[in-house]
């Protein structure tokens, strides 16, 4: 399996150099400030060229910004079809991945070493709150998915959607109660386009967006106020030892582990 997995991004990524070659344009640097973002374009990269075999009334947008009361959303694939909106969240690793829906973070151990990477459940579904606000739809009618394209072993504990880039096609495909009507599929398309950011500095500002929503974060986790309801965090007694979490649970489920306290 591990094999298999191997070869098919590989094989992924040499299709996605030659289509850069047949259309004679020049394949696109990028600007990396870690490996993990060169890793991430990859990955999604990848996934774009999986999409292409869905049939042609789904209607697939890739790497798109939106923007909403100055906030910044950059979200990596968008699946518009008559039977819901895909909306899709891309990690590229390897080793073994460790997480559950309500974590805050989730764990990669690569060979004993462990590395922390934010929520990608969570991280997918603040995309669809702000999908649902511009394009006025349910939540319902929305399919968050989370792929990995690497070789992962996922030791996931969650009831959402969390699989492998092999798995991804199939899995769309399965969906097939219709709840969108052609025209309605237009009309979304016509919202979805009137809120993509087209400024080529976008990249750049969601970045410093971002930066500036963990500062602020960890400013308010550190002052002893949940980021989530901005009411007071207490420590308390869990299963695995103590954690620090909201005061207003059950209405608010925010838990940080005491060592992520920055």
């Amino acid at each position: 399996m591990l094999f298999l997995n191997i070869l098919i991004i590989s094989v992924l990524t040499i299709l996605f150099v030659l289509n850069f070659k047949n259309k004679k344009l020049k394949i696109p640097t990028w600007k990396y400030e870690t490996e993990a973002e060169m890793l991430g374009r990859i990955g999604e990269k990848n996934v774009s060229i999986m999409l292409k075999f869905l049939p042609k009334d789904y209607r697939i947008f890739n790497d798109i910004y939106l923007e909403v009361n100055g906030i910044t959303t950059q979200i990596d694939h968008l699946i518009i079809s008559n039977y819901g909106i895909f909306v899709i969240e891309t990690k590229n690793y390897s080793g073994w991945i460790y997480g559950g829906d309500s974590s805050e973070y989730w764990t990669q151990n690569m060979y004993g070493k462990k590395y922390k990477f934010y929520n990608p459940i969570k991280q997918n579904f603040a995309h669809i709150n702000v999908l649902e606000s511009i394009l006025k739809i349910q939540k319902y009618k929305f399919v968050p998915i989370v792929v990995f394209t690497g070789d992962a072993e996922l030791k996931i504990n969650s009831k959402n959607i969390v699989i492998h880039l092999l798995e991804l096609e199939r899995f769309i495909l399965n969906y097939k109660t219709k709840i969108f009507t052609n025209s309605d599929i237009e009309k979304i398309i016509e919202k979805l386009r009137a809120s993509i950011v087209l400024d080529e500095n976008i990249e750049d500002k969601h970045i410093q967006n971002i930066k500036t929503r963990l500062k602020q974060k960890k400013e308010m986790i550190n002052h002893g106020i949940c980021p989530k309801c901005k009411t007071k965090l207490v420590e308390k007694n869990g299963r695995y030892g103590k954690f620090i979490g909201c005061s207003n649970f059950p209405k608010c489920k925010f838990i940080l582990k005491k060592q992520e306290i920055v």
